[in-house]
């Protein structure tokens, strides 16, 4: 069963799993905690009168969660698995942990903006890369012997692109 106390012992795995370090993590779990006490009314609760506790028992656990199921977007069933509920439940804490993150991130300015003014305003806050990815193509070096193994590496090309 997946638990943020288990996942954060490798740095490693914690990102493949979250996209995020430990540090960020934990940062964004802040955020993600304020909302989901407003979206639950925590604050409104009197805990004498009880309830059904929570599946993911940690606010860590519900980030957690959430963050694996946007990275790796597995089925429903197999998420369930992972964190010890049902499918039902995985569903509905799908969509509520979902509308929440989207809250916490907006709130924290993770969120690109949408409109072309935002986006260029932003952009000029950024400060200047000294790199950049290419995207053209190159030519792949092949070898000598083309008939040998022309099967291996020809792309089907007829001519280069100019």
């Amino acid at each position: 069963m997946f638990s943020y106390e288990t996942a954060k012992q490798d740095e490693r795995t914690f990102l493949s799993l979250t996209s995020l370090t430990v540090q960020e993590f934990s940062e964004l779990c802040v955020l993600f905690g304020r909302h989901w006490n407003e979206f639950t009314k925590q604050s409104e609760r009197n805990p004498g009168k009880g309830g059904r506790p929570h599946a993911l028992k940690t606010m860590e656990d519900r980030l957690l969660f959430i963050l694996f199921y946007l990275k790796t977007y597995p089925l429903q069933e197999v998420i369930a698995y992972s964190f010890g509920i049902s499918q039902g439940a995985a569903n509905i804490l799908i969509h509520q942990f979902s509308h929440i993150l989207k809250l916490a991130l907006q709130e924290g300015g993770f969120v690109p903006p949408r409109l072309t003014d935002e986006m260029l305003e932003r952009l000029n806050q950024e400060h200047p890369q000294d790199y950049g990815i290419d995207g053209t193509e190159r030519r792949i070096v092949r070898p000598s012997n083309a008939d040998a193994e022309r099967g291996v590496f020809y792309s089907g090309k007829k001519k280069p692109t100019p």
